[in-house]
């Protein structure tokens, strides 16, 4: 059969003859001569050199993707199948025109994801949201330890997310190893997995549609989605970026995988071996990244089946495309073995994941090579695959009771857990969160997402989007957190329908996957269509584009906030406070930022997250100072503790810890700055003075002064009863001249911060 190459030596030779293989290339097949504006000189050379092929009913173009690709001089990425030498042909690169592209739709994903540019650099790199403070504490504590090493990633760490930290704590040291850069690093590090991840989606697009306009827009609608934006965005640390990178390259190399077996390539080629790799490394560092990685193995798992069950109804070798799969899974499971025994990671739960894996694929690689091998049922493949799924988990489950345990208990505590944390609702719950996560592509894409589900029956290319899609549809609407993994795959559908419906009204050439050629370059638009292209753009990707800010800003810690954060850092080191006296007790979402500036304990939020609700909530103001007294320096109040008038939270907030609204006053919260914006409100925990006296018997003691903080003034009331002696004692937070009932009496600093009694003649 006549190749790419042996097409393309023939324009070299003769190229006079390009117009005549343009002209073929026009009608359908087969054809006859006189449909053809071609001489016949031109005619018998290209049948003499295979390039058309007379048949029963006309004459036929041998090969059209290879005639295509010998035009556009990609000729090495047109496989010789009849060849048996190991090929190190290497793929071509787009042109000009598609990397400008391409290069436009990544900064479209930039440009989404550093809106929060002015609040994540604030002087300091401000992070957002709670959890980068966790893996930003580990790391610079591992840059201040000369003989850190892989082997010495601390132990909560090395059994959660190690491979993410190692890496972010290589890069850094490898930068500097300082404060600020590693601030920068992590500041960055998300912005950097929302390029890569774009570039595997553009490249994933394109191996399975031909088709560069629908690779670009499938960048572009990812970066419309919010729920992965928000994840991906400038400061937002936490390991779901670091997964994305991963798994997106897992998905590229299996869809290189299976690419090759539809066009019967080599396994010898570069592309198969390079594609393996890309499996390899990916499984390897999904497992490793997260200690809830596996469930991002599972749609891998799901692909081997169902690419068996596929080879086996298009009459193609399951063993082509599926044996390479287990392969690479097997060499990722030997690499994660490797970690967990060198360097301590992960529990055996994990590791083994990827071995299983690799166990199931042979199993169902095996019984598909069967079944084409002695033309059995599809259906058949189909049941067996079923069964053999449900027998080896019932198998599992007696051979291995306790890990079978472990993974009860993981999935309840990772995946089906119900609580208070956003990230853990469902998608399609009342809110109609998944119009502000997903935008319009939920709509827009999911059409194309069943149109190709239907499709891969009879074409195999589209089962890596297709099962990934789906399964990460499954888990979002169990979880938000997987819009993130959802996002890229459903951009791909994004990005079919937009080039599709681009060409329904006639400014676009029809898409690759429905019966357009193939496209490798995007040419230069006029301004009608770019008007044209923006216009719809903006119908079917604005809202989605214009909510990826919108989120962002919500997980930012504000300017005033930060400037909060400050006052209680600057106030910790005026004073000599150490830790616990400097840890500040907040609403848990803002407990590692308070602190990782604070009180440099940012490493865990359970305690606020255990006690801060109950503590606003409550109304005895003293018994939860003894909780909190030495335990707790600051407390940080806004207006989502108000309650009732009787509860801490509004007399703090509301009030400042005077009386009010039929309370006498709290005794040991004394504040001490409030926000410019009235936001923050930080209090200090303190004895408090006693102010010791007489007054009519039986009579209501009022103390009152005038007290002026950074950012308030107000005035400040405690009320007692007198004894039927007309003794009183009353305690107060707040240093200052307080009118009692016999005259004045002044309460200085020192005699608040050590409680020491005063009486009113004495004074202070």
């Amino acid at each position: 059969m006549v190749t790419a190459r042996d097409i393309r030596d023939l324009l070299d030779e003769r190229p006079d003859l390009e117009p005549a293989i343009t002209a073929v290339l026009e009608p359908n097949d087969p054809w006859t001569f006189e449909d053809v504006d071609v001489d016949s000189g031109a005619f018998g050379e290209l049948v003499s050199r295979g390039v058309v092929t007379k048949t029963d009913d006309g004459y036929v173009v041998a090969d059209r993707e290879a005639t295509r690709q010998a035009l556009t001089g990609e000729v090495s990425e047109q496989a010789d199948s009849h060849t048996a030498e190991f090929d190190l042909s290497l793929p071509s690169l787009p042109n000009t025109r598609v990397l400008t592209g391409l290069a436009g739709a990544l900064a479209v994903v930039v440009l989404l994801r550093i809106t929060t540019f002015s609040t994540v650099f604030q002087g300091e790199v401000v992070l957002t949201a709670n959890d980068p403070y966790f893996y930003r504490y580990w790391v610079e504590r591992m840059l201040t330890n000369p003989d850190t090493t892989l082997t010495t990633v601390p132990g909560g760490i090395a059994k959660g997310e190690p491979l993410l930290v190692a890496t972010l704590w290589l890069v850094s040291s490898i930068l500097g190893g300082t404060k600020a850069v590693t601030g920068q690093v992590f500041a960055w590090y998300p912005v950097v997995s929302a390029l890569i991840t774009g570039v595997f989606v553009y490249g994933l697009t394109v191996e399975v549609t031909d088709d560069r306009r629908i690779g670009i827009a499938a960048v572009v609608f990812m970066g419309t989605v919010a729920g992965h934006g928000l994840r991906t965005s400038l400061g937002f640390a936490d390991h779901h970026a670091f997964d994305y990178i991963w798994l997106l390259l897992t998905a590229l190399g299996a869809t290189v995988i299976v690419r090759d077996a539809i066009d019967a390539r080599p396994l010898t080629s570069l592309r198969t071996v390079a594609a393996m790799a890309a499996v390899t490394v990916g499984v390897a560092a999904q497992t490793l990244a997260w200690d809830a990685g596996p469930l991002l193995l599972v749609p891998l798992g799901l692909l081997i089946a169902a690419d068996a069950v596929v080879a086996v109804y298009t009459d193609r070798d399951p063993l082509r495309s599926g044996g390479p799969l287990i392969i690479a899974s097997a060499l990722g499971a030997g690499l994660v073995w490797i970690a967990h025994t060198s360097f301590d990671w992960h529990t055996t739960l994990v590791v083994i994941s990827p071995a299983l894996l690799a166990a199931g694929g042979v199993g169902v690689v095996l019984a598909g090579t069967l079944t084409h091998r002695f033309d059995l049922p599809t259906t058949g493949l189909a049941g067996v695959t079923v069964i053999g799924a449900i027998g080896g988990t019932i198998a599992f489950t007696r051979l291995a009771p306790d890990l079978w345990a472990r993974i009860e208990q993981s999935l309840n505590s990772r995946l089906f857990r119900t609580d208070s944390i956003a990230e853990t609702t469902g998608l399609f719950g009342e809110s109609g969160g998944w119009l502000l996560l997903i935008g319009l592509l939920l709509f827009v894409g999911v059409p194309y997402l069943l149109w190709a589900t239907y499709r891969v029956r009879n074409d195999s290319k589209w089962l890596v989007p297709v099962i990934y899609t789906w399964y990460f549809l499954a888990l979002a609407a169990v979880q938000i957190r997987f819009v993130g993994q959802l996002g890229p795959f459903l951009g791909i559908f994004g990005g079919l329908a937009f080039v599709h419906l681009a060409e329904r009204v006639d400014v676009a050439r029809p898409p690759t996957p429905f019966g357009g050629d193939p496209v490798r370059d995007i040419g230069t638009p006029d301004r009608q269509t770019v008007f044209a292209v923006g216009a719809l753009f903006i119908l079917l990707g604005a809202f989605g584009a214009a909510q990826v800010p919108l989120k962002s800003s919500q997980i930012v810690h504000t300017q005033e906030q930060f400037q909060t954060t400050s006052w209680m850092s600057d106030h910790a080191a005026e004073h000599n406070n150490e830790y616990p006296q400097n840890y500040v007790f907040s609403f848990w979402p803002d407990n590692r930022h308070y602190n990782y500036f604070v009180s440099g304990e940012s490493r865990s939020y359970g305690y606020a997250r255990a006690n801060y609700g109950s503590f606003v909530s409550a109304t005895d103001g003293g018994g939860w100072y003894n909780r909190l007294n030495n335990r707790a320096g600051y407390v940080v109040v806004t207006p989502n503790v108000v309650g009732n008038d009787s509860q801490l939270g509004t007399r703090l907030y509301r009030e400042h810890g005077s009386g009010a609204n039929g309370t006498d006053g709290l005794a040991h919260y004394r504040l001490q700055y409030v926000s410019s914006d009235e936001q923050y409100k930080v209090f200090t925990l303190v004895p408090g003075a006693v102010i010791r006296g007489t007054a009519t018997p039986n009579a209501t003691v009022t103390a009152e002064t005038t007290v002026e903080v950074e950012g308030a003034s107000f005035t400040y009331t405690r009320q007692t009863t007198a004894n039927p002696n007309g003794a009183y004692t009353l305690r107060v937070a707040q240093p200052g001249k307080y009118s009692v009932p016999n005259g004045t009496v002044a309460v200085n600093e020192s005699v608040v911060n050590n409680g020491t009694t005063i009486t009113e003649n004495t004074g202070s």
